[in-house]
């Protein structure tokens, strides 16, 4: 698993293939655009961000870490991880950050296997408090997971009937940076 801090991607080629098509979701849906990576199993960290032009918007600073089992993010990379890893980290503590968050393991596994069939991950307030995201991986050539691009939002404007689309244009975002990461 990738291990990375935000700093080590300024200028690497993960950053590039992935500014452009970050711009042009954020200008798709005027949401948050964030992009995130795997530090080992212990988070994801921002390593950039489009901002929207709402004046209530959500905001994650570069460099802000946030718990992989709890966000769309996390859970994104999570369900492409080798089984061995996903049981691995489910067999330690995973910690509640709200009544929506997934604290049992077999409810994590069976999360990340929906996650993994549909090609993108949903957070509904299930790490803080209204604030939604969806986000897909951004995977290298083996199909591992180096990254995850997330569509953010206050929960006022997360409408849940169109989450399928939304994880869809996420999703193309996400296959996009990796087609342009491959080159």
């Amino acid at each position: 698993m990738l291990s990375v801090r935000p700093a080590a991607l300024q200028g690497s080629s993960l950053f590039a293939a992935a500014r452009g098509p970050m711009v042009r979701l954020r200008d798709a849906l005027n949401e948050t655009i964030h992009l995130s990576v795997p530090d080992a199993l212990q988070c994801m960290v921002v390593v950039d961000r489009v901002d929207c032009d709402h004046p209530v918007r959500t905001f994650h600073a570069i460099g802000d870490t946030s718990p992989l089992h709890a966000t769309a993010a996390g859970r994104a990379v999570l369900a492409h991880l080798p089984h061995s890893e996903i049981d691995q980290f489910s067999a330690g503590v995973l910690e509640g950050y709200g009544k929506e968050t997934i604290t049992h393991p077999s409810e994590l596994r069976a999360e990340l296997r929906r996650v993994r069939h549909r090609g993108y991950a949903v957070n509904h307030n299930q790490y803080r408090p209204d604030v939604c995201a969806v986000a897909a991986p951004v995977l290298d050539a083996d199909g591992s997971p180096l990254a995850a691009v997330a569509a953010s939002m206050p929960d006022s404007r997360f409408d849940p009937s169109g989450t399928a689309g939304l994880g869809r244009m996420v999703a193309d975002a996400a296959a996009e940076i990796t087609a342009r990461y491959l080159g």
